[in-house]
């Protein structure tokens, strides 16, 4: 294994290991890759698409120069920061698939993990064998502690590989991915280094590099192709950076059967009652933080901070954030945010005064919320995650029509504690 240096993984090479009479290894893309990963992607369609990301544009058009340059320029830059490795899997010297992790979470250092290999490699153990190449170098060089790996209930060959790896089930999400051209539920699963360790699975065997057969570099990426890739991306890098600075309206919804009641903005107004109110839940809404960065946060910066953020909805940096006002007191907050979990397009996370609000009247409250986000914001699922201890919060959105779809194990939730949360989702 040849490594670049720390963090940099855009020449990383994993491998070469013997498989049988076979020499497998991972390597960054390249653009000379282009013709050998569209034969196969255009010819096992019917095996990839399924469970391939949507798209407005044809399976043909999303394998073209342009859009392979784009996945190699971007695998590259995510590489070169050091939170994602794009491997390619090579078998005797010819491209046979793709495999791919990201670090979701830095700070618990969990990592998401998903792959595809050339239909005539499937069943054969080779994508097995690449898992435990992955992981062995995630768990032992990264420092990884926990990978997930999202998959379709009905990709069996998938179901089959992350089991035979010593993955956990964890929950079955539904509607998580936009896949195939429709909402799929989809399971998650999660492996930890002990896991793998009592897996009763084939050695790594070292190869000499010098084995490695050349394979083919025909049929790459003309410049000119590159170029335009670039262009492009950055341009769509740029719009996307700035639309999270588009302002959004206002929020004010009304809390049936509770007159006394109202979920809305933040507003300057709520300045000493945000401070007060963190105050007293501190370890409800963050255990993450220490005393200093705690206070650093809650000072006059962080709160101009908060409310400046707030002008810009759901799509600023940190979510729409919104109060839940109670007889025109401070009673809680309700926070929908772009997820770490794979395939959760967007979170909630709540926290109420049990003096100020009960569970009725927070449930309402909820069920308003989930309402504007389904209705005004075009949201197709909210997931929560809750301490399995937190019985109340647990209570209270399953009042409000969230599932309970299974237990995310040793997990940091989103007020950065460490312990078991159960997954709730709303659709």
């Amino acid at each position: 294994m040849t490594s670049p240096a720390p963090g940099d993984m855009s020449r990383l090479t994993l491998g070469p290991v013997r498989y049988g009479d076979s020499i497998v290894r991972l390597r960054p893309p390249r653009l000379a890759d282009f013709a050998q990963w569209r034969e196969i992607r255009l010819r096992d369609r019917a095996f990839i698409e399924p469970y391939w990301g949507t798209s407005p544009l044809s399976w043909e058009q999303r394998h073209t120069p342009r859009h392979w340059a784009r996945e190699c320029l971007v695998a590259w830059s995510d590489m070169r920061a050091g939170h994602r490795y794009a491997g390619v899997i090579e078998v005797d010297g010819w491209f046979v698939g793709q495999v791919e992790y990201f670090i979701i979470d830095a700070a618990s250092a969990t990592a998401e993990s998903g792959g595809w290999i050339d239909a005539r490699w499937a069943g054969r153990g080779v994508m097995a064998q690449v898992g435990v190449l992955l992981l062995d170098y995630m768990f032992s060089t990264r420092g990884v502690t926990r990978v997930l790996a999202p998959v379709s209930p009905d990709n069996r060959p998938a179901l089959r590989c992350v089991r035979g790896l010593g993955y956990r089930h964890q929950a079955t999400m539904a509607l998580a991915y936009d896949a195939g051209g429709a909402p799929r539920d989809h399971t998650l699963s999660a492996i930890t280094p002990a896991d793998l360790a009592v897996r009763d699975l084939p050695a790594l065997i070292p190869a000499a590099s010098d084995l490695v057969p050349a394979g083919s570099r025909s049929g790459g990426v003309s410049p000119a192709v590159v170029a335009l890739a670039a262009a492009r991306l950055v341009a769509w890098t740029t719009r996307e950076h700035l639309r999270r600075y588009v302002p959004a309206e206002p929020v004010s919804l009304v809390v049936a059967d509770h007159p006394n009641a109202v979920v809305r903005t933040l507003v300057r107004t709520d300045r000493s009652a945000w401070r007060r109110a963190a105050t007293a839940h501190r370890t409800r809404i963050t255990v993450a933080v220490g005393s200093a960065e705690w206070e650093r946060r809650h000072r006059r910066a962080g709160w101009y901070r908060a409310l400046w953020y707030t002008r810009f909805g759901l799509r600023s940096p940190v979510g729409l954030h919104l109060v839940l006002h109670v007889n025109n007191c401070y009673a809680g907050e309700f926070r929908l945010y772009d997820s770490l979990l794979p395939g959760q397009a967007t979170s909630l996370f709540t926290w109420a005064d049990p003096d100020l609000a009960d569970t009725e009247l927070w449930a309402a409250a909820l069920r308003a919320v989930t309402e504007y986000g389904f209705t005004e914001l075009g949201l197709r699922r909210i997931a929560a995650e809750i301490p399995l201890d937190d019985t109340v919060t647990s209570a209270v959105v399953a009042a409000a029509g969230f599932v309970h779809e299974g237990v995310l194990t040793d997990h940091r939730g989103p007020t950065g504690r460490h312990t078991d949360h159960g997954l709730w989702g709303l659709t």
